[in-house]
C-alpha cells in the first residue's frame, strides 16, 4: 500500500474522463473553440495528475505494522488525497465548454464527481475491511470509468485517461 498504489487508485477513479457524446458537431460560438477547450482541461487534468504524484503519506507505514494500521493509513490516504485532488476538479467544473461537447461534458463531470463522491466510502471500506463493500465499489468504479472513458477518446482528453499500465 504504497504511494503509487495511491496514485493507480485515484487515476482508475478519473479513468475515462467523459460521459456519452458521439464527438460531432461544432463549435456554435459561445465560448472557447472545442480545441482551446480540450486544451485547458488537459492542462487542468495533467496538473492534478502531477500534484497526485508529488503526494506523499504524512505517516510512512512501518514494517511490520498490523493490518488494521495498514488499513487506517491507506484510508487517511486516499481522502487526503481526494483533498489534494478537489481544486483541479473545481477548475475542471468551471470551464465553459462549446455548445457541441456540453452534452458531454455534463455526462462527463457527474461521473467524475460521483467516483470522488465514493472516495469516502472506499475509504471507509477500507478501514473496516469490509470485502463485500470494496467490491460493490470497485464495481462501481468500473461501470464510471466505462460510461466516462469514450468521451475522453473521442475528443482527445489523454491527459485525463488513466495510464495504460494501471491494473
Amino acid at each position: 500500500m504504497t504511494r503509487s498504489f495511491l496514485l493507480v487508485l485515484v487515476c482508475a477513479l478519473l479513468a475515462g474522463c467523459g460521459g456519452g457524446d458521439d464527438g460531432g458537431g461544432s463549435d456554435d460560438g459561445g465560448g472557447p473553440s472545442k480545441e482551446d477547450f480540450i486544451a485547458q482541461a488537459n492542462e487542468i487534468c495533467a496538473e492534478g495528475e502531477k500534484k497526485l504524484q508529488e503526494f506523499t503519506p504524512d505517516e510512512p507505514v512501518e514494517q511490520g505494522a498490523s493490518a488494521e494500521e495498514l488499513r487506517d493509513t491507506v484510508a487517511n490516504e486516499l481522502e487526503k488525497a481526494a483533498e489534494a485532488y478537489d481544486p483541479y476538479l473545481e477548475r475542471l467544473r468551471e470551464l465553459d465548454p462549446p455548445d457541441d461537447l456540453a452534452d458531454g461534458w455534463t455526462s462527463f463531470m457527474e461521473g467524475i464527481e460521483d467516483a470522488f463522491g465514493k472516495i469516502g466510502e472506499l475509504a471507509d471500506a477500507t478501514r473496516e475491511n469490509d470485502s463485500a463493500k470494496l467490491q460493490e465499489l470497485s464495481q462501481q468504479f468500473t461501470e464510471i470509468a466505462q460510461d466516462t472513458r469514450p468521451f475522453a477518446e473521442q475528443n482527445g482528453l489523454d491527459d485525463c485517461l488513466p495510464d495504460d499500465s494501471a491494473p
